[in-house]
């Protein structure tokens, strides 16, 4: 009996939202033939950016200084700060938390599985850095160094070493007093493209290494750095963006070419300096790839749209307005709205979504 009054439930939910997209379809068609284009535009619109009844809603409410998301490598821990309030929570089992912060960090770079954060805090001539634990708070480190606000500094995996950069050398230092930063990196090894203009630096965490791009103005090198070894090792020379997306498994991707010519980048991770390889030219609505677990797709948003492309499919818009947003564990969007809502969203539409999609294209041309 009650396995029967579970389904009938379950067939009256499915029926209760499909009847609410159906009627928005029916009142927007009696719209489009009154030729009120603008209002059904409008109301078009309105559900593509709402989050739907089965999406997870983060926060509702616009940030009054710009959101900082990070991901962990595997895209299952997911920490995003929102003015002095750093929240995290954990996809894969659900644990979550959230952290209250004296001032409203300037930026923010996370370890490799996001259990720990260096957040950068602005002073008058620059940065001071602090190392956080997400998990206890056994950590709360403040370092002794004053440093340039344009470069992303790192974490160790364990919280016990933070990596930043003075004058273009790459210092290290433990989280623990005595403060005892060590040079371990001079600026000869880790030059970038152009030496005229101001470089800047940016660390992300691939094991116990991190890869490392110098340059600026859209022309960057990428480097492999070992801590442990106080090494680096040029991977490219010809870099766009020092921006690295988490792939699935033992890999990441970036974009590399030429300004105007643009190609996508897969760094092959595992033991040892990564391997580069040049995928494919992509185009601008492509340039910020989040790869699709177990597929030769990616998606990525520009303009306010999000699309699903790949090198052996047409690039297809979704059903789904967001200004930003990041793919976290298997099939998952992170969205940012324009109203600043932060949800996340399966990439499983119903056909009515896909109609209402083609209505909204419709009635915004018109």
């Amino acid at each position: 009996m009650i396995r029967v009054l579970s389904f009938l439930l379950l067939v009256f939910l499915s029926w209760n939202c499909k009847s609410k997209q159906e009627s928005l379809i029916e009142e927007i068609q009696e719209l489009l033939e009154e030729q009120s284009y603008e209002k059904a535009s409008g109301m078009l619109k309105d559900y593509l950016v709402k989050p739907k009844s089965d999406d997870e809603v983060l926060s509702s409410e616009k940030p009054e200084t710009p959101r900082i998301v990070e991901l962990s490598y595997d895209r299952k821990r997911l920490v995003y700060l929102e003015d002095s309030k750093l929240i995290w929570r954990d996809t894969s089992d659900g644990s979550n938390g959230s952290k209250s912060l004296d001032e409203v960090p300037a930026s923010l770079a996370v370890s490799l599985n996001a259990n720990f954060a260096l957040a950068e805090y602005p002073m008058t001539n620059g940065c001071r850095l602090f190392a956080i634990s997400l998990k206890n708070n056994d950590l709360l480190y403040e370092s002794g160094a004053q440093i340039s606000c344009r470069n992303r500094g790192g974490i160790s995996e364990d919280g016990s070493k933070i990596y930043y950069f003075v004058d273009n050398q790459l210092y290290e230092e433990k989280t623990v007093e005595p403060r005892t930063p060590k040079l371990i990196v001079s600026k000869e090894k880790i030059t970038p493209p152009f030496s005229g203009l101001k470089a800047r630096f940016f660390l992300y965490p691939i094991g116990k290494d991190f890869l490392l791009f110098s340059g600026n103005a859209g022309s960057y090198y990428l480097y492999y750095f070992q801590p442990e070894k106080k090494s680096v090792e040029k991977i490219d020379q010809e870099v766009i963006s020092p921006l690295i997306y988490y792939g699935t498994g033992d890999s990441a991707y970036y974009l590399g070419g030429s300004i105007g010519r643009l190609h996508l980048r897969r760094l092959q991770l595992g033991k040892g300096k990564p391997s580069s390889s040049k995928l494919f030219t992509i185009s601008r609505k492509e340039i910020n790839p989040w790869k699709l677990p177990g597929k030769n797709e990616f998606v990525s948003n520009y303009s306010g749209k999000v699309h699903l492309w790949g090198p052996s499919r047409k690039s297809q818009v979704l059903p789904l307005l967001c200004e930003r947003i990041w793919l976290v564990d298997q099939n998952k969007v992170l969205c940012e709205n324009e109203k600043g809502g932060l949800y996340l969203t399966n990439l499983d539409f119903p056909e009515e979504d896909w109609r209402i999609l083609k209505l909204y294209e419709e009635a915004r041309d018109k």
